[in-house]
């Protein structure tokens, strides 16, 4: 198709040239001008688009001359003297289409029905001049300093609207577009590439452009392209329309790495915005500041919602984003920009439709949402878990119970389990590890005066989750506190012997078969075998997970202190459940094990049949010995169960111990007290049945020792 020289007609069908008798005469003259190839008309029309109107349908007997205009030209393969004015009018019909989207939008008349059909059913007219802008008039995604290829052509800023507004009226307005960017290849990677050069923008890029000064022209468009890029991960409305998986995605926006940075990047660049906005004068719908703070708000509330759904459909993202700090990021961004928008300002404001409190709130908890995903679908979720407590969740937390919540009818019709509700009933379940215990004490004074007693309480159900956090943390530091078992301070397990590790580092010796006993020397090992090692070590090693999870190993003490409690507290519960497995499974009434579940809070009860336990073989006969053997060395009559066993969440992965208290008790029972014949030569005939004790090195460097009694005494000290 040749170019279209300035001052050439356009065709328009009869009743398309009747449609323009509705503009005032002025206009109508304008849009003549405009058909017959006027470049400086067809700019008056889209300046006249701008203008308010009660009657904004109007102005769609103009889009006519818009996409005569696209058609009328091609897309050009070289920029010379002779194809600028064509460029010049393609730029001025997407501007001149997409304003009338926008127009028809904020009128709520019809703008999903405008979208459609001006842009997403024309795309083939539109998007080709959205490649070429942003081809030829931004900057490389990946190095923002180096200069477009033809500035000439468009400013920076406005090629990135004609590329950035048609993705997003398409996004908030049109079904079909929405489908049309999770299932084009050739779309989703134009916008992870835009996605990247947004991110890396900076507001010097935009010097000299016309009306730019500031980054907030940046920070606009940044906000305002969240929506896109979840919108192209995100599952598609119609489960018979199939969306592109999300490694598309990634391998246009050049890995997982250029990924995890930019998102960061954009969410603490949104926050430190809308942390600069001014506090609004007057809390009205046309306040600018709260016109601000909404946008600012959106664009964060969409980028945690990109966060979760990439956390979620991808494990490198996942664990890239976690090893990033992408959980302190969030925490980051809602303690700056919550005294902002928890604010009652009037009923006015406060019940709008888009600019309420409701909608306000949504940010909070899409960040919670985040965070409690994270946690719960990582492969290691007490790192998560941590990292949050260091970065200050719970003060963060017990901000939000001064503002009452407002329910929105769409999105949130009850107050329910939010985002922070949920975070706050998934982080008990975690609260059995050493680890996370110790980074609590280290917190918990400051947790206390973070205002976790407020006077003036609006959020009750906030507030009760708060209180039971509370509960459980004096339960868990309660437990940390006891006097530890010798493998926890790294002391010799072997019988009666003082000998501690950490003086012995380099001949530390670890149980390949339970990796919780440690020995200072092969005397040790072989008295320990003798003296009941032998029977429990297969025990031990049920108790610290099939993995050997370092995490469990160190918290066996804190496991064990939750077990017992639990179990004493809940023994009319206990007595029931037995009760009625012994009915259900009458055939099994001698071999019931009792199941504590830690992995939900509150915990659950159950009893079951051995052979019914996860990770555990039914047949295996080493049970029902342990079972004799608990009876006979306990001083309490039958409880109705062989044994217990405790089920643990370490993230997306659930395990299911043997009772640590059990464990710990028999197999440590003696370690207090001296055993001289414990220390007898071991006879030739009892080396064949010793276990195959490698001289394996611990987990724990001598450095991290050090470490560990250091937080031992800032335990104490808290």
């Amino acid at each position: 198709m040749p170019f279209v020289a300035v001052g050439s007609s356009l065709q328009l069908t009869t009743d398309e040239t009747k449609g323009l008798k509705s503009l005032p005469m002025t206009t109508q003259v304008t849009a003549k001008k405009a058909i017959h190839g006027s470049i400086t008309d067809l700019a008056r029309l889209v300046d006249f688009i701008s203008i308010p109107s009660p009657r904004s349908s109007r102005f769609s007997c103009l889009v006519p001359i818009f996409h005569a205009t696209l058609k009328s030209v091609q897309v050009p393969n070289y920029i010379n003297p002779k194809t600028i004015p064509a460029i010049k009018r393609a730029e001025l019909a997407v501007m001149g289409l997409v304003k009338i989207c926008t127009v028809a939008s904020s009128a709520s008349d019809g703008g999903d029905n405008a979208v459609t059909n001006y842009i997403v059913r024309r795309w083939d007219e539109t998007y080709p001049w959205m490649q070429f802008f942003a081809r030829n008039c931004l900057p490389p995604p990946y190095d923002v300093s180096v200069a477009p290829p033809r500035p000439d052509l468009c400013n920076v800023f406005d090629a990135a609207k004609l590329c950035i507004t048609p993705l997003y009226l398409i996004c908030t307005q049109s079904e079909e577009g929405r489908h049309l960017l999770r299932s084009s290849v050739s779309v989703q990677h134009f916008v992870a590439q835009l996605w990247i050069l947004i991110g890396n923008l900076r507001g010097d890029v935009l010097q000299g452009d016309p009306g730019t000064t500031t980054d907030d022209l940046v920070s606009k468009l940044r906000a305002s392209f969240a929506l896109t890029n979840q919108v192209c991960v995100s599952e598609s409305e119609d489960p018979d329309k199939i969306a592109l998986p999300l490694s598309n995605y990634i391998h246009a926006a050049g890995g997982v790495k250029p990924i995890v940075f930019t998102l960061l990047r954009y969410i603490r660049r949104i926050t430190r915005d809308a942390a600069a906005v001014e506090k609004p004068r007057s809390w009205t719908p046309s306040d600018q500041s709260v016109q601000q703070l909404h946008l600012y708000t959106v664009g964060l509330h969409y980028s945690f919602q990109f966060l979760q759904t990439i956390s979620r459909q991808d494990v490198s993202c996942r664990a890239r984003l976690i090893s990033q700090g992408s959980i302190r990021t969030v925490l980051d961004a809602i303690t700056q920009i919550l005294p902002r928008i928890l604010v009652q300002a009037n009923k006015e404001m406060d019940f709008h439709p888009q600019l309420g409190l409701a909608h306000r709130q949504n940010v909070l908890w899409s960040g919670y949402s985040y965070i409690a995903s994270a946690i719960r679908d990582a492969d290691d979720g007490v790192t998560g878990v941590c990292q949050a407590i260091d970065a200050g969740l719970i003060q963060t937390l017990s901000m939000g119970v001064v503002c009452p919540p407002h329910a929105n009818g769409r999105d949130h019709p009850t107050r329910g389990r939010m985002g922070d509700i949920e975070l706050l009933l998934l982080l008990p379940t975690f609260f059995i590890y050493h680890r996370v215990v110790d980074s609590i004490a280290r917190h918990w004074f400051r947790m206390q005066v973070a205002g976790l007693e407020k006077p003036e309480v609006r959020d009750q159900c906030l507030w009760s989750a708060l209180q039971l956090i509370v509960t459980s943390t004096l339960e868990a530091i309660k437990h940390r506190s006891v006097e530890p078992i010798n493998f926890h301070e790294y002391r010799c397990s072997g019988p009666g012997c003082p000998m501690c590790t950490s003086k012995f580092v380099s001949k530390k010796r670890r149980c390949s078969g339970c990796l919780v006993s440690i020995y200072c020397s092969e005397k040790c090992q072989r008295s320990a075998w003798r003296n009941g090692h032998k029977k429990w070590c297969r025990v031990l090693r049920c108790t610290v997970g099939p993995w050997g999870s370092r995490d469990i190993r160190t918290s066996l003490q804190v496991i064990a202190g939750f077990e017992t409690s639990e179990i004493s507290g809940m023994a009319q519960d206990v007595e029931m459940h037995v009760r009625e497995a012994q009915q259900q499974f009458p055939a099994f009434s001698d071999r019931l094990v009792l199941v504590l579940d830690l992995s939900v809070w509150p915990p659950e009860i159950h009893v079951l049949p051995v052979h019914k336990l996860e990770q555990f073989p039914g047949e295996d006969l080493i049970w029902p010995e342990i079972a004799d053997e608990i009876r006979a060395r306990s001083d309490s009559p039958p409880k109705g169960y062989m044994f217990s066993v405790v089920k643990i969440r370490l993230g997306k992965s659930k395990v299911t111990l043997f009772s640590p208290s059990t464990a710990l008790h028999m197999a440590f029972e003696g370690q207090y007290f001296s055993d001289d014949e414990a220390y007898n030569s071991v006879d030739e005939d009892d080396v064949d049945d010793l276990k195959v004790l490698g001289d394996q090195d611990l987990d724990y460097g001598e450095e991290s020792l050090d470490n560990v009694d250091g937080s031992e005494d800032r335990f104490y000290e808290v």
